[in-house]
């Protein structure tokens, strides 16, 4: 056993209190940015008040997320989203940040219901900040999203995406509305060419948007995606609970496959489920 001379563990004891400091001060951002996150993200009474059968299943990989949510109500129509920024942690988390700002002034502000308005605003401000870095290069980072505008008044819902589908059940049926958009030629003068869909609904019909995080989590005897066949095969047989039962037994369900192989967590995890 080498001993250390007093003036090398002094030495050392102060090199590990400054790591001591350091972790806690990056600790300490985490945290600060996780209440940022959580104070713009609506919470369980804002929901509700949209939908009283619903759940969001939220679940971030690290401390913050680079998915977000996102409910609002203008009138008799009711505007909500899920969206997958690209990365997790921080740089998912700033991205978020910023997707969610220009989403509610287009909503809330703007008065837009249009969800292929709403996304064609959404991404073209997006681009306006981040496609060009410091040196005029391009940034690849973007986002996933699906986007519903529900009519009550209609019992219609217009559905808008880019990467995240939309999943519907009715009466034992199960349909997938497979996102139709991509942002390919869409620039900061919005020169996108989004469309929406239309779905005509009936009392008890269940509505879900997932983000890739759910599907794509590593688990089960062979380390593989849990995919999005399990997904919706999970969505058709629980289906009849109520949206907050739905929600825990989902939670339940991934973390069995996440488990079983003793796996991380491998992304950022998001699912919301509507009773209409």
């Amino acid at each position: 056993m080498v001993m250390l001379t007093p003036a090398v563990e002094e030495m050392v004891a102060i090199r590990n209190l400054k790591i001591e400091e350091a972790i806690r001060e990056v600790e300490g951002s985490y945290f600060y940015a996780q209440h940022i996150q959580e104070s713009f993200l609506p919470d369980d009474l804002d929901v509700r008040e949209c939908f009283a059968d619903s759940f969001v299943l939220f679940r971030p990989k690290d401390i913050v997320s680079g998915d977000f949510y996102f409910f609002s109500r203008l009138d008799h129509k009711i505007i909500f989203a899920a969206a997958d920024c690209t990365g997790h942690g921080i740089p998912g988390a700033l991205l978020s940040t910023i997707g969610y700002g220009i989403l509610d002034q287009a909503v809330n502000e703007l008065k837009m219901t249009e969800p292929s308005e709403i996304l064609r605003h959404l991404y073209s401000r997006m681009h306006r900040f981040i496609r060009q870095g410091s040196a005029g290069t391009i940034i690849t980072d973007d986002m996933d999203v699906a986007l519903c505008t529900l009519d009550l008044k209609k019992h219609r819902l217009k559905y808008a995406g880019i990467g995240n589908p939309l999943y519907h059940i009715s009466a034992g049926e199960f349909f997938e509305y497979k996102a139709g958009n991509t942002r390919e030629g869409c620039d900061e003068k919005a020169n996108c060419g989004f469309t929406s869909e239309t779905l005509t609904l009936r009392h008890g019909d269940a509505i879900y948007l997932f983000t890739d995080g759910y599907a794509d989590q590593f688990g089960g005897r062979n380390h593989k995606k849990y995919q999005t066949g399990r997904l919706k095969e999970v969505l058709r047989r629980i289906n009849n609970y109520p949206m907050l039962e739905q929600s825990d037994m989902l939670y339940e369900e991934i973390e069995m496959w996440r488990e079983e192989n003793n796996e991380e967590q491998t992304d950022d995890i998001l699912g919301i489920g509507i009773r209409i």
